[in-house]
């Protein structure tokens, strides 16, 4: 029985995800821990000054906090696929690819108002195809 070694690009790959999926578990528990303290700040002023230009933070004092829950949770499947296909688990694309779709959905549920998230799409399909690109590679290891 020989063992697997993941490749180069799974790898890289995977510590991208890793970074990118706990920042955002991490950055979403904050928003949802200090929710009502974020929505007093904006109370008053919603527009605020970022880098010269105006930008409306209005949207926060009507939004669910449950949204950040779901972000917490579908970042940490998605960042337990990842776990799994950097042990060379092939289910770990499942996990990884259906959070992803589920993280794109989530913010038309509860924020349908936001502009169309054009560039996330576009991250998230590169990046499920460079997955699937090392799925015959991690199947080789089952």
């Amino acid at each position: 029985m020989s063992i697997k070694k993941r490749t180069q690009q799974l790898s890289f790959l995977s510590i991208l995800s890793f970074i990118g999926g706990g920042l955002s578990i991490l950055s979403n528990l904050i928003l949802w821990l200090l929710f009502d303290d974020i929505k007093n700040i904006f109370k008053d002023g919603a527009a605020q000054k970022i880098l010269g230009t105006d930008i409306d933070m209005g949207f926060l004092l009507d939004m669910n906090p449950n949204f950040f829950l779901w972000q917490i949770l579908f970042y940490s499947i998605s960042v337990y696929g990842v776990y799994l296909m950097w042990n060379l688990q092939m289910r770990g694309f499942h996990f990884y690819s259906i959070a992803q779709v589920l993280i794109l959905i989530l913010p038309e549920v509860y924020l349908p108002f936001m502009p169309f998230p054009f560039f996330e799409i576009a991250l998230t399909v590169v990046f499920i195809l460079l997955y699937y690109k090392n799925l015959k590679e991690i199947g080789k290891s089952e």
